[in-house]
């Protein structure tokens, strides 16, 4: 029988959409007989609900942390959960049911906590055959949220997390499943060196000068311009890269800056679709501790300095690469970028810490979870 798929995502960064893609995509490529769509969880006219998840999220992950973690730790708590869930259904339940019956989905996969509840409802008014899977996109440190719908079945990206699920939360062991993180194929294979000399000539930068990637996801990197403004101030020889995202107010500071210096090593970008050859050219990488960011730096070998994270569902991924003596959590733009040009003048260190990272086992799951949401 022909599947139907559907992937439900919020666009709160990109750890929840680029997973999505990437599975989706992935299954059609693979499996003839299943079609897969994506659903954002809300549309246009739930502007409330996208004003407190979507712009909120934004906001204060950028530019106001203390309203973030208290939100955060506000809506861990249960009745919360439930009074939270009942203004995000009032529009957006009728809306999901109504996809779900007019295209004819026959298997549900969740991946933004926000959503889960509400799915299982959905589901459970349309046909409650239809299997609901949800991916835990944090891999070490979740919200309580991901957990509190037991009526599903639940992948998470480490034995560290399963026991927390099931010893904290009570989530009924038979129904997790454990797999490596989905990663996209690009970071599959790291380049080789004539890889890394073409991406270098499209981006302008020199032979032999050495690279600091400054990047942060989605929304840039919170405190970009300051780590700019030193290293302008400094007069280093070495390329600067620094990726701004959808942040347009940070794009317009850390170009004039570097203007103002005639910073000509000094590369400045919006949102790009180029990243991996980014982070292959890379001698270090400053930036924030997002899921995504991290597996897709140490995927290429790269030494990451974290200047930034954001509480609660990031600390895990932070202590996960810092203890393994891959990466480093400095806030200070001084002390990052002495760090940084540590690792750029220190060819041998280099070479230690990517011998480190290859003894992680980082590997790819996208196969093996597209295998095992066809086959469930």
């Amino acid at each position: 029988m022909k599947q139907k798929i559907a992937f439900l995502y919020l666009n709160t960064g990109g750890g929840h959409v680029a997973p999505a893609k990437a599975l989706a995509g992935r299954i059609a490529a693979l499996y003839p007989d299943s079609e897969t769509v994506l659903f954002n969880g809300f549309d246009r006219r739930q502007w409330i609900a996208r004003g407190i998840f979507e712009e909120g999220y934004r906001i204060t992950s950028n530019y106001f942390e203390p309203g973030y973690v208290l939100f955060y730790q506000v809506t861990s708590i249960p009745q919360n959960i439930r009074t939270g869930n009942y203004f995000v259904s009032l529009k957006g339940l009728p809306r999901l049911v109504k996809f779900l019956r007019d295209e004819g989905i026959t298997k549900v996969v969740c991946l933004h906590e926000v959503l889960i509840i509400m799915a299982r409802r959905a589901i459970d008014r349309v046909n409650p055959a239809i299997r609901l899977v949800t991916l835990v996109t944090d891999p070490f440190t979740a919200h309580p949220l991901w957990f509190y719908e037991k009526n599903l079945d639940l992948v998470v990206f480490s034995e560290k997390l399963r026991r927390v699920a099931v010893e904290r939360h009570g989530f009924p062991a038979e129904r997790l499943h454990v797999f490596p993180f989905i990663l996209n194929p690009v970071y599959d294979a790291r380049y080789g060196p004539a890889a890394i000399g073409e991406a270098r000539r499209r981006l302008g930068i020199p032979e032999g000068k050495k690279v600091i990637l400054v990047a942060g996801g989605g929304e840039g990197l919170r405190g970009a311009e300051r780590i700019v403004r030193r290293f302008v101030s400094l007069g280093r020889e070495e390329y600067l890269v620094v990726v701004c995202g959808r942040n347009r107010l940070l794009r317009r500071q850390t170009r004039l800056i570097a203007e103002r210096a005639s910073a000509s090593n000094v590369l400045v970008f919006g949102f790009v679709d180029f990243m991996p050859d980014l982070l292959n050219i890379a001698d270090a990488v400053i930036t924030k501790a997002g899921a995504s960011t991290v597996l897709e730096v140490l995927a290429t070998g790269k030494p990451a300095i974290f200047s930034t994270y954001i509480r609660g569902q990031e600390l895990g991924n932070v202590l996960y690469a810092v203890h393994n003596g891959v990466a480093w959590y400095i806030r200070k733009p001084r002390e990052i970028l002495e760090k940084a040009f540590e690792l750029t003048g220190d060819e041998t260190l280099r070479d230690e810490i990517r011998k480190r990272i290859d003894g992680l086992g980082i590997r790819n799951g996208l196969e093996e979870m597209a295998a095992f949401i066809h086959d469930l």
